[in-house]
């Protein structure tokens, strides 16, 4: 028959030259070859899986990293959230405890005031008695002295409260005695003898007790009735009343 040669790159052995098939050498030569074909395919398809493998290998390693970095991004994103949600509750606390302490300072101080004004009203309702007492007239007499030593005018108006003329007038005569009697110590004698002390009939338009007194053509007054004292003596000892009911 007709020889066909073949020639083949073989990972075992150099390129072989093939007779004819129809000689024994020839069929070996076949087999040899379809071993070395089946060999070269082995070794590309172990070739093809390492490949595959290594490639699998490197996709599972990039993708595990990334994941991890997706995780630990994600990881923190909710610690930075939960410290800022964190610090949110701890400002809101510090906030509702401030507002809390000053709103029991803001109840403290009411209370305080409450018991200070309720304490005021009752030393106010009993100023009427003293109007009635037969102290009033001595007091009467000492409030329009104070009131005229304070101004320190020659010529001066004194007014009292509605319903006490006869008692104020009466006071007033004998306290305008007595302020001469201190100005002629106090002031000089042109002073003293030019004192006018008048007695204005119309009432003040409110008040319990007390008088008011007017100098300098009526541009300055001085208030001096039982409730302005009252008053003052309130603030003045202010201090020492809180100190008596609080401390």
């Amino acid at each position: 028959g007709r020889s066909r040669t073949w020639r083949k790159l073989c990972p075992t052995g150099p390129l072989v030259a093939l007779s004819t098939p129809s000689t024994p050498a020839s069929k070996m030569n076949d087999v040899e070859i379809n071993q070395q074909i089946k060999q070269m395919q082995q070794f590309i398809h172990q070739e093809a899986a390492e490949k595959a493998s290594e490639i699998k290998l490197k996709a599972d390693e990039e993708f595990n990293i990334e994941k991890l970095r997706m995780v630990e991004a994600e990881k923190a994103k909710i610690r930075a959230e939960y410290e800022r949600k964190e610090k949110q509750i701890e400002v809101q606390k510090r906030i509702s405890q401030s507002n809390e302490v000053r709103l029991g300072r803001l109840r403290c101080l009411k209370a305080r005031d409450d018991a200070m004004q309720a304490i005021l009203a009752e030393t106010a309702a009993k100023l009427p008695s003293l109007t009635a007492g037969s102290g009033y007239a001595s007091l009467l007499e000492k409030l329009i002295l104070e009131a005229l030593i304070r101004i320190d005018e020659a010529k001066v108006s004194v007014r009292g409260v509605a319903g006490q003329a006869p008692a104020a007038q009466k006071a007033c005569t004998a306290a305008a005695a007595k302020y001469k009697d201190w100005a002629a110590k106090n002031k000089d004698a042109a002073f003293a003898s030019s004192i006018e002390v008048a007695w204005d009939s119309s009432p003040l338009a409110a008040g319990i007790g007390g008088v008011e007194v007017s100098g300098f053509g009526g541009k300055i007054s001085l208030t001096n009735t039982l409730q302005s004292r009252l008053m003052l003596a309130y603030e003045t000892r202010l201090p020492k009343l809180r100190a008596a009911l609080f401390a």
